[in-house]
């Protein structure tokens, strides 16, 4: 079987996401009592490190597939947005590797820790959709604009 073209696949690479999210921020959610904190500890190790991982390769696919290159060069002004959007992955990368670090250091026990960890992740999360909002209106934008002109 054929490998998937890439807007395919990064389609199936964003819906993944949309997945790990929401049960990324089930867990975040969970208001779990006495030992069931170490069980939350370890479900949000686990899921954001598989989030961790379709990010960067969603990412990955939109950077090196050329979306975003091919956003500019089929209209130049959109680059400044582009590459904005461009800088933002790697913030992204940087900011949930200093998350996923911060959950391996906190104490199965140490609730506060985690709570913080929860909102720390909800931030980025939020950022996130808000990126991915932007990117989509670039697309937008690069390619399904009318320019007008037809008669």
């Amino acid at each position: 079987m054929a490998e998937p073209k890439t807007p395919q696949q990064t389609t199936i690479e964003h819906e993944a996401l949309k997945h790990i999210t929401s049960a990324l921020r089930t867990v975040m959610d969970w208001h779990p009592s006495g030992d069931e904190v170490a069980r939350k500890l370890s479900s949000l190790r686990f899921i954001a490190e598989s989030f961790q991982r379709h990010l960067e390769r969603l990412m990955a696919l939109k950077e090196q597939d050329g979306y975003l290159a091919n956003a500019i060069d089929e209209k130049p002004n959109l680059a400044e947005k582009a590459n904005a959007l461009l800088l933002e992955h790697d913030r992204f990368d940087e900011s949930l590797h200093r998350l996923l670090l911060k959950l391996e250091q906190i104490s199965a026990t140490d609730k506060q820790a985690i709570d913080a960890a929860c909102r720390d992740l909800e931030e980025l999360l939020i950022k996130l959709d808000d990126h991915h909002r932007r990117e989509a209106a670039l697309m937008q934008e690069a390619f399904l604009r009318d320019e007008g002109g037809h008669g």
